[in-house]
């Protein structure tokens, strides 16, 4: 039997606490014979000791060069940062496991993973069928915690008794806006919009809230037209749009938009991750906003809200959905070697899905264009 080498690395990008794999995690891999490396304090800003992790059978290292130098693939939470490229040699034709978000990150990085023939899996863009569905597994739980605690920010700048006449709007229907539309209903604002593009999805939310008066459910078209009334009188926007296979966010919200806006409206740009969904939109920290134009329109557009407001959550959510997958390369590697990490993504298409450059080729089309990449492009389905 081959030997299988779990890295898990210290999340050093701003405002992230997260960590890769739990102590849990960590046991049950051992018990499959998967050895584990964690970096020192790893897992601290999600509650994790090193102790936690030696006593479920995890090596803990504190030179992280000998975790990527040690590990067959390294499972991570963010993408590497200009800091961390100095390690990417080291991961030549191994795995890196994480979120990457490559369409709306520095293309240095695109870059540097194909000149050493990594094989990048991103979280982000790994699938499962529900129902007939494509669902995005490992994104569901991060993006109803975004959802969340963007309209929890959102309010928590009114006082109590003003909320019940706050006019909401949530851009997009999807799980950062449902979990959105929750936590304002659960506040009892006075109205709740959802624009949405899939009338399917429109449907849905219908039928799950068609006893909540205050929130109604309108197709996107309509916030150029007779929807725009909505925008007009809306306190807080909370945009959490995102196009399928890693392309970067649309800009939903325009200058256009912004001249008919409320003196002061607030926007929470959660899709900031992929880009941002507003022309305006630009990184901040959490807690922090800037204000822009005539109307003094106030943003927050807080990257990783998961990882910078609750770690410890997240990192259960996390991993409970990417663990099958860890589990998976880790044991297909154990039985056929070096050819198993290519058995494990032949084997699962849900897994597959989330491959974004293999053998030296971008295997992602919305990257590819983004970054001018096409000579590099190769389809998944010339590879497997």
């Amino acid at each position: 039997m081959s030997r299988c080498v779990i890295g898990v690395p210290k999340e050093v990008k701003p405002q992230e606490g997260r960590v890769g794999i739990t102590p849990d995690g960590v046991h049950e891999l051992c018990a499959l014979g998967v050895e584990v490396i964690v970096e020192t304090d790893a897992g601290k800003l999600s509650g994790f000791s090193d102790g936690d992790y030696l006593a479920s059978g995890a090596t803990v290292a504190s030179r992280v060069e000998s975790i990527y130098r040690e590990a067959t693939a390294i499972v991570k939470v963010k993408e590497l940062i200009p800091e961390e490229y100095r390690l990417i040699p080291f991961l030549r034709h191994k795995v890196l496991f994480t979120y990457l978000h490559l369409a709306g990150v520095d293309p240095r990085l695109t870059v540097l993973l194909l000149e050493h023939e990594v094989t990048a899996i991103t979280y982000e863009n790994v699938t499962r069928m529900v129902d007939g569905r494509t669902t995005f597994p490992l994104l569901v739980p991060m993006s109803k915690i975004a959802g969340t605690q963007a309209m929890r920010g959102a309010l928590a700048r009114y006082p109590k008794e003003r909320r019940r006449e706050l006019e909401v709007i949530i851009l997009g229907g999807g799980n950062v806006g449902e979990a959105a539309l929750v936590e304002a209903l659960l506040s009892d604002v006075s109205s709740v919009a959802v624009f949405e593009t899939a009338e399917e999805r429109r449907a849905q939310l219908e039928d799950l809230y068609r006893t909540k008066l205050s929130a109604s459910f309108l197709p996107f078209s309509a916030l150029n037209t007779w929807g725009r009334t909505k925008l007009t009188n809306a306190d807080v926007v909370i945009s959490g749009v995102m196009l399928p296979g890693g392309a970067a966010a649309p800009k939903v919200l325009t200058q256009k938009h912004f001249r008919c806006m409320r003196q002061g409206a607030y926007i929470a740009d959660v899709s900031i991750d992929q880009g941002g969904s507003t022309a305006w939109s630009k990184v901040t920290k959490p807690g922090e906003t800037y204000t822009r134009g005539k109307r003094g329109l106030v943003f927050s557009c807080v990257p990783n809200i998961p990882g910078s407001t609750v770690p410890r959550e997240a990192t259960l959510a996390l991993t409970k959905e990417t663990f099958p997958f860890v589990a998976l390369l880790g044991t297909s590697v154990l039985e056929y070697g070096s050819g198993g990490v290519w058995c494990a993504l032949k084997a699962n298409k849900d897994l597959r899905a989330g491959l974004q450059t293999y053998g030296g080729h971008v295997t992602n089309a919305f990257v590819a264009e983004k970054h001018g990449l096409q000579s590099k492009y190769q389809e998944l389905d010339r590879t497997f």
